[in-house]
């Protein structure tokens, strides 16, 4: 691919579609983009994979979003119930309903401590002071919801969480609801599905270049800019150069196929999506 037709290569954004009817609830705090090719000098892999990329792009953000929604809707709930006990565990049980990729779903009061979890093995956390965490201090301090980077779970492994503040029905800050999901489960049936029968994959990364999903599990929490793995092909670290500053876009770069095998050529396009300010870089990778 030579660089006339990059440059040929007309990248639009453009809001998702779906994105309209998200505008009456946090509207501001989604974010989505497609991206399009300018068919006539596009090849036909590129278009294929344009077309494929949109596609999980969107998915990923519904995914996403629902994850909020329910999240949003505990935070509701427990304003009524209050954030601990019996009935508040019913509204912590919807919300890891809600997507397989849901690993446990907390509140947390006003000084930082843990005082309700699900699911039932989650329960050990109760009692935890985890104030001084930064995600948790931030929505303390500020109390509006976020999407985290990916973090280390007190319990271990690594999750994505998202937070909301719990206000009572007079108004009064009553501490957060925060659930914590694995950003490769949740990618992983979305990709699987939408490449299933096509030369493609899919990538999703942090623009700081951690990865978060790759059919490789090999590459799943990698940090690009500081992995051996990478440092012996320089084409790849700029490629992220590219994706962390642009929030869509065209690269090359080499690269092993899958497996390892071999060393060969690699086309990538990226969208982003994203909430609450905090953005992921989907992209989909084709071999030239």
């Amino acid at each position: 691919m030579n660089f006339r037709l990059i440059l040929a290569l007309t990248l639009v954004l453009l809001l998702l579609a779906g994105a309209g009817c998200l505008q009456e609830r946090k509207g501001p705090a989604v974010r989505s983009m497609n991206i399009a090719v300018n068919a006539t000098e596009a090849t036909p892999q590129q278009t294929g994979m344009v077309l494929l990329l949109n596609h999980v792009t969107g998915e990923t953000l519904q995914a996403l979003t629902g994850i909020d929604q329910a999240t949003s809707n505990a935070a509701m709930a427990l304003g009524n119930t209050g954030i601990s006990g019996r009935v508040a565990d019913q509204a912590l049980d919807s919300a890891l309903a809600s997507n397989p990729a849901v690993l446990t779903v907390i509140t947390i009061d006003t000084n930082g401590t843990i005082v309700s979890a699900e699911p039932e093995s989650a329960k050990v956390l109760i009692g935890q002071d985890i104030g001084d965490q930064e995600v948790v201090r931030q929505v303390l301090e500020t109390r509006q919801p976020l999407m985290s980077e990916l973090l280390p779970l007190v319990q271990g492994g690594d999750a994505v969480l998202i937070e909301y503040p719990v206000f009572s029905s007079g108004g009064q800050f009553s501490g957060v609801v925060s659930t914590a999901f694995s950003p490769y489960d949740l990618v992983a049936p979305i990709a699987d599905n939408a490449t299933a029968g096509t030369p493609y994959t899919f990538m999703v990364a942090q623009p700081d270049g951690r990865v978060l999903y790759n059919p490789d599990p090999r590459e799943v929490g990698k940090e690009t800019f500081n992995e051996t793995l990478y440092a012996e092909f320089p084409g790849i670290l700029e490629f992220a150069r590219q994706y962390a500053e642009n929030s869509s876009g065209y690269a090359t770069y080499s690269f092993y196929s899958a497996g390892f095998e071999k060393v060969v050529n690699k086309e990538a396009f990226w969208t982003t999506a994203g909430l609450h300010g905090t953005d992921w870089r989907i992209i989909v990778i084709g071999e030239v």
